[in-house]
């Protein structure tokens, strides 16, 4: 079952935690929360995974932290969030409008998003780069 916009920080923190990814602190993950269009995929009453898009409301959109629990992954349940994150952007256009997304994949991972649509970034830019910033007060 997916569940939109209803992905607590708790289950954002252990999702995070089963892959090893950085886990910010909740009040960053609060945050984020609260400015994105969230789906969860449940299984027995438990979250197994998840995926986020960050948005500016208008034309542009950012889908970050898709994330399946290793016990689940193979299963489709990440083709299944990302179409439902694409089914509510769709959702909020009105004709002829279109929405730029934009992703931040995986290492491995480009595969999987190529099903959609998505292109490498590399036919508009050179790369795509990161940056965390922490403050050491």
């Amino acid at each position: 079952m997916i569940e939109i916009n209803n992905l607590t920080c708790d289950e954002f923190i252990s999702i995070l935690n089963t892959v090893g990814w950085k886990c910010p602190s909740k009040r960053l993950l609060e945050k984020s929360l609260e400015n994105s269009i969230t789906v969860k995929y449940i299984i027995d009453n438990e979250t197994v995974g998840m995926a986020r898009l960050i948005t500016d409301g208008g034309y542009m959109g950012l889908i970050a932290d898709v994330i399946v629990k290793p016990n689940y992954q193979g299963r489709g349940i990440g083709t299944k969030l990302i179409n439902k994150l694409l089914e509510q952007v769709k959702e909020g256009l009105h004709e002829d409008e279109e929405v730029l997304i934009e992703l931040l994949s995986a290492s491995g991972k480009t595969d999987f998003y190529r099903q959609f649509g998505f292109k490498d970034k590399k036919e508009v830019v050179e790369a795509g780069m990161y940056l965390w910033v922490k403050n050491k007060k």
